[in-house]
């Protein structure tokens, strides 16, 4: 039988490209189909559908699929460093959509309009009141009670040279024996712990690291962020209490 639906669920600057890039290797080596764009356009061969935004009917692709099954993981990433991650990123980003004209910035498109303003203060509430803004909300709106999917946190996933995250996550996704050695291969291979050149492409990066918001959130920029997202990091179980 044709092993599980893998769908791999991301968001903007939670480590999309290189998920990617892992599944991409593996699709090489076992010859599989990726999909990267709409679950409305899925193929019904489709072995790997990978969503970077993680706009994805689980209850309607395990009806679409009833014998294979579907296995899913889904990966999120503390909202403050999306914050930062994003921000630093759209400064100087390539991305077609960053650099198209839009109405609501007076003309001028996301990476002029996040880079004329005056301070990195300024940059990070912008980035706060846009794409991270939008990528908290998708976080915090997604079911995380589903059996179908693996949950996991990008800070986790970084520093994973053991492999203590990884393994059970490439095994769940249905991968067992030579399978998932392969699997974890590639996984050794195209992660910053293993040695890679980085996770992204060279100018997709800024920083792959984790918790760089202690560096970074001044008490200005905390309370910003406490006002856009006031439970955020509590839901998500980044922080206990409000008093970070």
């Amino acid at each position: 039988m044709k092993p599980p639906l893998i769908v791999i669920c991301t968001h903007h600057k939670t480590g999309s490209v290189w998920m990617a890039n892992i599944f991409r290797a593996i699709r090489r080596h076992e010859k599989l189909q990726i999909h990267t764009k709409s679950q409305a356009e899925l193929p019904a061969g489709t072995d790997v559908f990978l969503q970077d935004h993680s706009k994805v009917d689980l209850k309607a692709l395990k009806a679409r699929f009833p014998k294979r099954g579907v296995r899913a993981l889904h990966v999120i990433r503390d909202p403050r460093d999306v914050v930062i991650s994003g921000c630093f990123y759209h400064v100087k980003t390539v991305e077609r959509w960053a650099n198209n004209p839009k109405k609501e910035f007076g003309g001028k498109s996301y990476r002029d309009a996040i880079s004329a303003l005056p301070t990195d203060h300024d940059k990070l509430v912008f980035e706060m009141d846009h794409t991270a803004g939008k990528t908290i909300r998708e976080m915090l709106a997604w079911d995380y009670g589903n059996d179908l999917v693996h949950e996991a946190r990008y800070e986790d996933l970084i520093v994973d040279r053991e492999l203590k995250h990884f393994t059970p996550i490439m095994a769940f996704l249905g991968f067992e024996g030579e399978r998932l050695e392969m699997a974890l291969k590639y996984v050794r291979e195209l992660s910053l712990f293993g040695g890679a050149a980085g996770s992204d492409p060279a100018d997709h990066i800024r920083s792959g690291e984790g918790r760089q918001w202690v560096r970074t959130f001044t008490p200005e920029l905390k309370a910003e962020f406490k006002q856009r997202f006031p439970d955020a990091l509590q839901r998500l179980g980044y922080e206990i209490t409000s008093d970070w």
